[in-house]
């Protein structure tokens, strides 16, 4: 693969799975070493740092082997030399867009098409299959749609850019850019700042960890015209959402918004048009004109409210409309039963709420609870159908011999039982007469 990948994929970078190649480090490594060491809390953080430099992992690497006395251990050595296939800092360059690390996307899409499906299947099974599979997928992203649509914006900091970016990027991206503005804030700290001939200036960040200890130091590159930014961590190149270098010197300079060449479309929350989770588009509808109107105004009404979900003043101005419309409609004459019921789906379809009209309706006759009283109580069609066993009569027993419920005698003493014995010791006695005979 790492020979023919760039001759038919003249685009594509061939890189190795980190979490394959970390899995061995128990097999390669003895235990004594492994286990009684720290170097599994060293080599981890190492490897898998996104914001380190090929110059930092390099002289890193070389002071972990010192430490631990592992200079000629061959495993190691052979993973360093082919470090540019599968460690993170030399991939800081190359837009990549959320890099996997492992090979979990095709292990994924393969076990999911195994649960519906197996190699045995026709061609049409595995269509139906197919079909299934991609509508379940179609139902999670409605679900995470709607979700993001209906989430109210909840902030952990004071700052505007927050909320701004909570307006912009769906729930799961929203998650981690919140991440990075809330590090940017309490984890982040600017200790250096000089202008270039350019009118940009350049801003050392310190980055901190969760003990409050320095880890790295970052520059930022700051235009103070159109509000541009360039981070050396390289985030936002390669997962393509900023860092929280960049939100640290937006805090410093009173950003409120992210500028919009650092909003990519991928991760908007209408990066999908609206027509997708339309019903027409998800149900089979009625082709006649009402019907068709209907679903139409549904369709504009859902995306007014997805565009004016943020501004006030737009959601207000909407509901006023629609009261105006709603009073319209229900002020004119009396119409018959059909387009009286007809206008009052439409309304609320369109209102989103249901009508009430009054309506004379006769009383219900009323039907005693169980247990409230000595009253014969209303029976369902459920105990009538049931055929009853009669009742047990007071102080009598069952005699399974005669099937009868008596009081003076049992199965062991039944009648019916001395006759069975009387017929037995008669036949018996004319049995032995006739031998006799």
């Amino acid at each position: 693969m790492l020979q023919v990948v760039p001759m038919v994929f003249t685009e594509s970078r061939h890189r190795l799975c980190m979490w394959h190649i970390m899995k061995k480090l128990p097999s390669k490594i003895s235990a004594d070493v492994l286990d009684n060491t720290d170097l599994r809390s060293c080599i981890h953080p190492l490897v898998w740092n996104v914001y380190i430099k090929p110059e930092t992992f390099e002289s890193r690497w070389n002071d972990l082997l010192q430490t631990f006395g592992l200079q000629d251990h061959s495993w190691l050595n052979d993973m360093y030399n082919i470090k540019h296939l599968w460690v993170p800092a030399y991939f800081r360059e190359l837009p990549m867009c959320c890099l996997m690390k492992t090979t979990s996307r095709c292990e994924s899409s393969n076990a999911a098409f195994k649960v519906n499906s197996t190699s045995a299947n026709t061609l049409v099974q595995f269509m139906m299959c197919f079909e299934n599979r991609v509508d379940s997928q179609r139902y999670r992203q409605r679900v995470s749609e709607f979700k993001t649509s209906s989430t109210m914006f909840t902030g952990s900091t004071d700052l505007a850019i927050e909320q701004h970016a909570f307006a912009i990027y769906t729930n799961v991206v929203f998650a981690q850019v919140q991440k990075e503005i809330i590090k940017g804030k309490f984890l982040c700290y600017i200790t250096n700042q000089s202008e270039t001939s350019d009118s940009s200036l350049l801003i050392d960040v310190t980055h901190l960890d969760k003990r409050n200890n320095i880890t790295n130091v970052y520059q930022v590159t700051y235009n103070n015209v159109d509000q541009s930014a360039s981070c050396s961590c390289r985030n936002f190149i390669r997962i393509r959402y900023l860092c929280r270098h960049v939100f640290c010197v937006y805090r410093l300079k009173n950003v409120e918004r992210i500028p919009p060449q650092y909003i990519n479309d991928r991760w908007r929350r209408d990066a999908l048009p609206k027509h997708v989770f339309s019903i027409s588009s998800r149900y089979r509808v009625n082709p006649h004109a009402p019907s068709v109107m209907r679903n139409e105004i549904l369709d504009l009404v859902t995306e007014c409210v997805d565009v004016a979900r943020t501004d006030e003043d737009a959601l207000a101005k909407l509901v006023d409309q629609l009261r105006d419309f709603k009073i319209n409609v229900l002020s004119r004459q009396p119409l018959s039963t059909t387009e009286n019921e007809s206008n009052e789906s439409q309304m609320e379809e369109i209102v989103g709420q249901p009508i009430n009209i009054p309506v004379e309706v006769a009383n219900p006759d009323v039907a005693r609870n169980k247990g409230c009283g000595t009253h014969t109580r209303i029976s369902g069609p459920g105990e009538k159908a049931k055929a009853k066993p009669p009742k047990r009569p007071k102080q009598l027993r069952l005699c399974k011999r005669c099937g009868l419920y008596v009081d003076d005698h049992d199965s062991r003493n039944c009648l019916k039982v001395a006759a069975m014995k009387a017929a037995k010791a008669a036949a018996e006695q004319q049995r032995q007469s006739a031998t006799g005979d």
